[in-house]
């Protein structure tokens, strides 16, 4: 009761009299993409709110007369030649009448329109209006409040060992958006992790880390402007990249980067994000961009610009990057200086549609000298099939800090390797994708102690019977050498080979009733050693939705044997309203959660409620966090407030 009684005060702070329903992120296939199997490189920490916030600024229904780029591209999945020709059809013939037009338009096809006719709109745009004359009347707002908690008694809540957590177990978060006609944007966010004090102690301020953002847009010529937190997003990512969208396994049109330019932001966790001040000028043709901040959590400031110049289907961009330290601490060194230059990185990009191909890339020159470099071409062969290659190679010493570019491993050097990627409709149910991923390791890496050469490969079918009835076949093979476990000082590379297999199908028994079986086989097997281990998941999904959409229910149970860590499977989880969880299951048990929602005009509500039952073990965790049961219990409660 503490716990409801805490959300609810803080939400009636914030409510005000009208109300509006809230839109809820429909992200279940893009995350399926990220889980499936190691998408994600080994040495990645995955922050699921970066990719939340982008498919944040492009939720809702979209007016095809007013597409953006960036939502055409991320959202609906266009390629740049699609994209051309709609505004050059709405160029020459006007706004859209009808979605069906799009049948009549150079790229698009009968299964695109039926595809895209619910997702978009076709309105007419509407009439300039007077911005602060409307500005409290056409604005919304959202407040979400979330606990969490662990139900079992961890070790460091013990206040008679040594050391112990000082708070309680609560991980408290809120999260405000105050948003006036998409061009006043205010996000405020805070967040107090379990075992830390709140309002007491060391900690009176409440919230042990806060976070926002203040952004004004399209106000003339000045596209954008943000104080506060924000994220950069420009060329393919060499020097300036945070996107999540695009990456290894993805569709063929959304492999590359795409320049979404300043995003501001309002984290709940304490990620890598920029804490100062950035703009952006200019219009359709040609923008520029300017930022400076600190990186949060550290001493290094950073400050550079990005220029881009865009006619049809040609764009031409180039951006530089300073990074410098900036220590005014007591702690500092009474010889070392304040501000001291650490870092300077460079890079120019260009992307242009020839007919139907695409081409992109990125070079970029560190002040060491060393470069990194980055091609890729998009082909379709005919309207059933598609294409594209990726070349890159990322000199040792390149040093991109801001940068997340396309690469298999998370930092951007020391790496050379050529991509392949294969999308082909089949008939009218079946679609099958393949890639192949063929790299080289010039310095050592995540258990990886020297340089070597690496091969990933990759095919999903997806069989879709009916509407509501489809199964998607995965395999994914990799040949990647891994240190040894055997010499405690010395690791020899032993060569490792790993098979894994994902079949999921979908299909809906009734009306309000999903249910989703999966299976995820993985294999690890060692050529020197002769060793072989294995890892199985079999999880069955179930989701009810009843009165009106207004009460929903999200459960699973699964089953996990895998004979080490390394063998751990990935999947996605449902989870509350901005939360993003992909289950980790490893070692031998059963796991299940049921997440429950209620939705009523501005209000929701969500609990989550999940457990882990170990059968080859008594003791769960270690540390502060160790739990002298075979089972872990996480809660998770949540209201959200729109109006």
């Amino acid at each position: 009761m503490r716990r409801v009684l805490i959300c609810i005060t803080i939400c009636f702070l914030w409510l005000s009299a009208r109300g509006q329903a809230d839109s809820l992120l429909h992200l279940e296939e893009v995350t399926e993409e990220v889980a499936d199997l190691d998408i994600l490189s080994e040495d990645q920490d995955f922050n699921g709110e970066e990719l939340l916030e982008e498919m944040e600024e492009s939720d809702g229904v979209l007016n095809l007369n007013e597409l953006s780029y960036s939502a055409a591209m991320q959202r609906l999945g266009f390629t740049d030649y699609q994209y051309y020709q709609l505004q050059l059809y709405i160029e020459i013939s006007g706004p859209l009448v009808s979605i069906y037009e799009l049948a009549a338009i150079d790229g698009f096809s009968e299964k695109d329109v039926e595809r895209l006719r619910m997702l978009v709109k076709v309105e007419a745009v509407p009439a300039k209006r007077s911005f602060w004359r409307h500005f409290l009347k056409k604005s919304r707002s959202t407040l979400i409040v979330r606990d969490s908690w662990v139900l079992e008694r961890q070790a460091g809540y013990d206040t008679a060992r040594a050391t112990h957590y000082d708070g309680s177990r609560d991980h408290l978060c809120f999260r405000y958006v105050f948003n006036s006609q998409d061009k006043f944007i205010l996000k405020i966010s805070g967040e107090k992790d379990a075992g830390e004090q709140f309002f007491r102690g060391r900690q009176r301020q409440g919230f042990d880390f806060y976070a926002g953002s203040l952004a004004l847009k399209r106000f003339g010529v000045l596209r954008q402007a943000v104080v506060g937190d924000y994220r950069l997003n420009f060329g393919q990512g060499l020097v300036l990249g945070s996107s999540l969208l695009s990456g290894r396994g993805g569709d063929v049109s959304q492999l590359r980067r795409f320049s979404s330019g300043i995003r501001a932001v309002a984290p709940t966790n304490e990620g890598d994000f920029l804490r100062g001040a950035a703009a952006t000028i200019g219009n359709t043709a040609i923008q520029g961009s300017l930022f400076a901040g600190q990186r949060f959590g550290s001493t290094t400031g950073a400050t550079g610009f990005d220029l881009s110049f865009s006619h049809r289907s040609f764009r031409l961009g180039g951006r530089a990057a300073c990074l410098f330290s900036w220590d005014t601490t007591s702690a500092r060194p009474p010889d070392s200086p304040a501000l001291a230059f650490q870092s300077l990185v460079a890079s120019l990009d260009y992307q242009t549609t020839i007919r139907k191909v695409l081409l992109f890339g990125e070079t970029a020159v560190s002040h060491r000298g060393k470069i990194a470099l980055l091609q890729g071409v998009t082909l379709p062969f005919s309207p059933v099939t598609s294409i594209a290659i990726i070349l890159r190679h990322y000199d040792s010493g390149f040093e991109t800090p801001l940068g997340k570019a396309f690469g298999a491993s998370s930092k951007n050097n020391g790496e050379s390797g050529i991509y392949i990627s294969l999308q082909h409709i089949v008939s009218r149910n079946v679609e099958l994708k393949t890639y192949f991923d063929y790299y080289h390791l010039h310095n050592p890496t995540y258990r990886l102690d020297a340089p070597a050469q690496a091969l990933d490969a990759c095919a999903t079918l997806r069989c879709t019977f009916t509407r509501y009835n489809l199964i998607t076949l995965t395999y994914l093979f990799r040949d990647k050498p891994a240190n040894s476990s055997e010499e405690p000082h010395y690791h020899r590379l032993l060569e490792q080979q790993q098979h894994r297999v994902r079949i999921l199908w979908q299909y809906n028994p009734l009306k309000n009733v999903t249910c989703k079986s999966g299976i995820i086989w993985k294999t690890t097997s060692y050529k020197q050693t002769r060793e072989r281990f294995q890892g199985l998941l079999l999880y069955q999904d179930l989701a009810v939705n009843c009165w009106q959409d207004r009460i929903s229910i999200h459960a699973r149970i699964a089953y996990f044997n895998t004979d080490r860590y390394d063998e751990r499977l990935y999947a996605y989880e449902d989870d509350v309203y901005y939360a993003f969880t992909i289950g980790s299951y490893y070692y031998q048990g059963i796991r299940g959660y049921l997440v429950l929602r209620f939705k009523y005009r501005f209000f929701a509500l969500w609990l989550r409620i999940g457990q882990t039952y170990y059968l080859d073990r008594q003791v769960v965790s270690s540390g502060l966090t160790q739990i002298n049961k075979p089972h872990k219990t996480e809660v998770r409660l949540q209201t959200s407030w729109s109006w």
